[in-house]
């Protein structure tokens, strides 16, 4: 980030935004600042005008805990006072559902002066649907990435915690906001600055953008049997075309029965249950976080028909799809 200071950042906030997120990407430039004894950045937030309440001067944006921001509106992606060198979009609940024609015109405007364009959290939906991470590397909340990956299939997508792939960059949400900034803090100013940053936070360490953000089941299950977390990869690489329990037993190096007493034993239930409720876990996450419809869910998680899946999800959670759905 070594350019012109004080460095202007602007975060959009979208309804139902991270404040966690926001406050860690914010907060690591404040630190900055102080460390370096200068206005190395200067921030604002930024928001759609529809967004922003109905009083005179707004009442501010909601985010995922119901507190209130005061934000400066867009205007259409007019200039604004300061254009911002970094602008992220910094999501949260229901950000995949969300679109604004502001954001869009100056996203592409921020495009055109060549700045750094990024999201924060769920805050990638937007971003990409702007067709601003086509030919980069992204990534996005780990709750989020079927959603995300049904519904923008030719993007490079990744699980790591950030990407910062030449003028773009994504991250998690949560606490890997702040290391996204400490990076760019490190790219700018070095390593003893952001270490300093850093320890401000008691942050014993700048976590890489290449660390994965999510421990999937196969391994959590690692530590306890190798077989098993094998078995388990498989069936999460195979969700849309579900294999059979003896074909996953084979690629595991066991047999059916061995497979099925390793499943009783560390998961109290057999391959198949285990196998079935991965497949409907993740169709209530397309259920909640994408507008596919019901039968294309069933398909893309391996169920006959919409009413297959209905019949499953029912069993599981105790609701309809369309129930479900309404419910988030």
């Amino acid at each position: 980030m070594a350019m012109r200071e004080p460095v202007p950042v602007e975060f959009f906030l979208v309804p139902g935004f991270s404040l966690l997120a926001l406050s860690c990407a914010v907060d690591a430039l404040r630190a900055a600042n102080l460390v370096l004894g200068r206005r190395a950045y200067d921030w604002r937030l930024m928001a759609d005008p529809r967004d922003l309440g109905d009083s005179p001067s707004g009442d501010g944006v909601p985010s995922s805990s119901h507190i209130r921001l005061p934000a400066e509106p867009l205007q259409d992606g007019s200039a604004s006072a300061a254009e911002p060198a970094l602008f992220a979009v910094v999501g949260g609940q229901r950000s995949h559902t969300y679109k604004s024609a502001a954001l869009d015109a100056s996203l592409a405007r921020a495009a055109g002066r060549g700045a750094r364009i990024g999201s924060v959290s769920d805050g990638a939906f937007p971003v990409a649907a702007a067709g601003l991470f086509d030919g980069y590397r992204s990534t996005i909340h780990w709750k989020c990435l079927d959603a995300y990956r049904e519904r923008f299939p030719g993007l490079d997508i990744r699980t790591s915690i950030f990407e910062i792939d030449r003028n773009r960059f994504s991250c998690a949400g949560g606490t890997t906001s702040l290391d996204l900034m400490l990076t760019f803090v490190m790219a700018a100013h070095g390593a003893e600055t952001a270490s300093l940053v850093a320890e401000n936070y008691v942050h014993d360490r700048i976590r890489e953008a290449a660390q994965e953000q999510h421990v999937t089941a196969a391994i959590r299950m690692a530590g306890r049997n190798r077989h098993l977390a094998d078995a388990i990869l498989l069936m999460e690489r195979h969700l849309e075309d579900p294999l059979p329990v003896d074909r996953i037993a084979d690629a595991a190096g066991l047999s059916g029965r061995q497979l099925t007493r390793l499943f009783r034993s560390h998961l109290r239930q057999p391959p198949g249950r285990f196998y079935l409720d991965l497949r409907i876990d993740r169709a209530a996450s397309l259920l909640r976080q994408t507008g596919m419809s019901v039968s294309e869910i069933a398909v893309a998680c391996g169920f006959q028909s919409a009413s297959h899946l209905g019949r499953h999800l029912k069993r599981r959670h105790g609701t309809t799809p369309g129930q479900w759905r309404r419910s988030a």
